[in-house]
């Protein structure tokens, strides 16, 4: 899905805006955004994967993160704050997800890449979560108050939901959940998930609903507020997102995600000085990952006549996608930009 960015207010000047041409896109789809993306340059597929602990939540400590391959050997990157990383630049061929951290049994996960003569590159999801090792004693592990009180039926359920997510089965994971939250209406934690599934499935409505529910079970729980942002911004809804965004980056100021949908909520709304602090925020806490905030930012800067800065942000855009689909299109808006800080007197002496 393609989001693009009407911002909304008479003010500004459409034409400046639709010189651009540029769609941003909608990667709070997949809700979390990896805080590094490693480039192997030799292709145009992506692999995005989530690592989550034995319990099916996210790990507080960053995971090494290991891709095999047969012409570069190893390449590593770490998880963000999520349980998030990416690979991107892979071309066709066989590769190997690995991870090998002391408490946990070491992961080898195969990944195929298959990509015919001419068609686009793809991006390949791996969900991993890890199991204790065998044989080891284990550190007392701190208890996951959402757990408590659920009963075994709706916990098993939880887990199957988990399973059948990790195989792309959106809609088994969500009738697996259903069960867990009606032998356990306070189950927090399913109805979040409930809200993951919908929106994966682009069903945003229903997803917005699932996370108003666990919001309502756990007012300030980090989750449901930063997805349930994410969902009022992919709707339009950008005054109603504004305010649950900024209580999201006051739990966690070092959430690349909730700054990067903030300055998307701001900047629709005209707010351009907020929105451009908050979007270089996100950038500087999410790097490469945080692509699409260069984009934005080059929008505003536009708008408020800085096309130095506009074609600055495209090109720094342009570095870490060379390949996005409109690459072209861009490199012909870098050149008006950078053409419209000639001044009239200069384009009008003659040439000795």
């Amino acid at each position: 899905m393609i989001l693009r960015l009407p911002f909304a207010t008479e003010k500004i000047s459409f034409l400046t805006f639709f010189l651009f041409g540029l769609t941003i896109s909608a990667a709070g789809q997949t809700l979390n955004l990896p805080s590094e993306t490693v480039s192997l340059g030799q292709g145009n597929n992506v692999i995005v994967g989530s690592v989550t602990g034995p319990d099916g939540q996210r790990i507080e400590t960053r995971i090494k993160v290991k891709i095999s391959t047969m012409t570069r050997g190893d390449v590593s990157t770490v998880t963000n704050e999520n349980g998030n990383f990416a690979f991107r630049g892979l071309a066709s061929g066989n590769y190997t997800i690995i991870i090998d951290e002391k408490e946990y049994e070491a992961v080898n996960q195969a990944v195929d890449i298959v990509q015919l003569r001419g068609a686009p590159g793809g991006t390949y999801n791996v969900n991993i979560r890890l199991a204790p090792k065998k044989g080891t004693e284990t550190k007392p592990a701190v208890v996951n108050t959402d757990f408590v009180g659920v009963s075994k039926i709706a916990l098993d359920s939880y887990n199957r939901a988990l399973e059948s997510a990790k195989k792309g089965e959106h809609q088994e994971a969500i009738r697996e959940l259903q069960t867990a939250v009606t032998e356990h209406p306070e189950f927090m934690l399913a109805y979040n998930e409930i809200g993951v599934q919908y929106l994966k499935l682009n069903e945003l409505d229903k997803a917005d609903e699932a996370f108003q529910s666990a919001l309502k079970i756990k007012p300030d729980s980090f989750n449901p507020l930063v997805n349930r942002g994410i969902v009022l911004v992919l709707k339009k809804k950008f005054e109603e997102a504004e305010p649950l965004l900024r209580k999201v980056v006051k739990i966690d100021e070092k959430s690349a995600v909730g700054h990067y949908f903030l300055g998307q909520a701001l900047a629709n709304q005209g707010k351009f000085d907020e929105a451009e602090k908050e979007l270089v925020l996100s950038v500087k806490l999410g790097g490469e990952a945080m692509k699409e905030a260069h984009r934005i930012l080059a929008i505003i800067y536009s708008v408020k006549g800085d096309k130095k800065k506009a074609a600055g942000e495209l090109k720094t855009y342009l570095k870490i996608a060379p390949n996005a689909p409109d690459a072209e299109q861009i490199r012909k808006v870098i050149n008006q930009l950078e053409g419209a800080g000639d001044s009239p007197s200069d384009k009008a002496k003659p040439s000795n």
